[in-house]
């Protein structure tokens, strides 16, 4: 097969075209530090690397998720222990003045203080965070308590995803929680204001059993903390196995898309070479003439 001139310099543009385009390749793996820029540079891999950061975004929104319940759960925490506290005192009062050395000015006087107390109670349980009320179930754009500590929320689990089919509830209903309603248990609330009533009227008699009825209150809030507890400590181990999981996850990534720079500058410097060797080659195959050949 006669191969002429211009065939010949085609073969050396399509070489140099090359060489050319492998440098260029070579030059963004340095500058980038990637080995796949785009898919067409390894597309198994490629593939693979954007599967592994699918999972690493949903693994990120889980870690999200599980910062807002570990917020909402401390907030409730913090909130019950505050509870607590005030039932602590409505009982230090309630003891006292079942002692019948009180007089009813003094019994007066402490229902003043008691009404504050279920105040401060039906306050704390209309905590928010960002204008979500955190005892209200699923109607938490309002307050779930009015000024009479009547439930106005639900009974239901906000719940969040942990996990590929984990989730966890954040919130606790108020109605369990102050008014007993759900399962029978204490109307905290109701304990209030019968101790009230009984230091009002000086009924030394409904005093002491109002005292019956703050220690199942309390034992209502303690163990609804624990349950909160329970939770935060699950959202924390869930936290850290997902920290595990997104440190393997952006290994994996980086094994399949990150480039070894050493051996990139040592293939770039080599290519560079044959490109101006070639290019050298063809510039003294154009001058060459028809004498050259004689």
């Amino acid at each position: 097969m006669r191969v002429t001139e211009n065939s010949t310099m085609k073969m050396v543009v399509a070489m140099l075209q090359q060489q050319q385009e492998r440098v260029n390749a070579l030059s963004q793996q340095v500058s980038s530090g990637l080995r796949i820029n785009q898919p067409s540079d390894d597309p198994v891999s490629a593939q693979q690397v954007l599967n592994l950061k699918g999972l690493m975004a949903t693994t990120d929104q889980y870690s999200r998720n599980i910062q807002t319940g570990t917020t909402w759960l401390n907030q409730m925490d913090s909130t019950m222990g505050n509870m607590n506290n005030l039932l602590v005192r409505a009982r230090e009062l309630a003891t006292q003045m079942a002692n019948a050395t009180y007089s009813a000015s003094d019994r007066q006087s402490a229902a003043v203080e008691v009404t504050q107390l279920r105040d401060q109670m039906i306050s704390l349980g209309n905590t928010q965070i960002a204008g979500k009320y955190v005892f209200g179930g699923f109607v938490n754009d309002q307050p779930p308590f009015d000024t009479n500590g009547v439930f106005k929320g639900t009974d239901d689990q906000v719940n969040i995803q942990i996990d590929q089919g984990s989730y966890i509830p954040i919130n606790y209903s108020g109605g369990k929680l102050l008014r007993g309603t759900s399962t029978g248990g204490t109307d905290v609330i109701d304990v209030f204001n019968k101790l009230v009533t009984a230091l009002n009227t000086n009924n030394v008699s409904d005093v002491s059993t109002a005292i019956t009825g703050l220690d199942s209150s309390l034992k209502q809030i303690q163990v609804a903390q624990g349950d909160v507890g329970a939770r935060e400590n699950r959202l924390q181990n869930a936290d850290n196995i997902l920290t595990s999981t997104k440190d393997y996850l952006t290994k994996a990534v980086s094994a399949k898309q990150d480039s070894d720079l050493t051996q990139v500058l040592s293939d770039l410097a080599k290519q560079q070479t044959a490109y101006q060797a070639t290019l050298a080659a063809s510039a003294k195959f154009s001058q060459l003439s028809l004498l050259d050949y004689m």
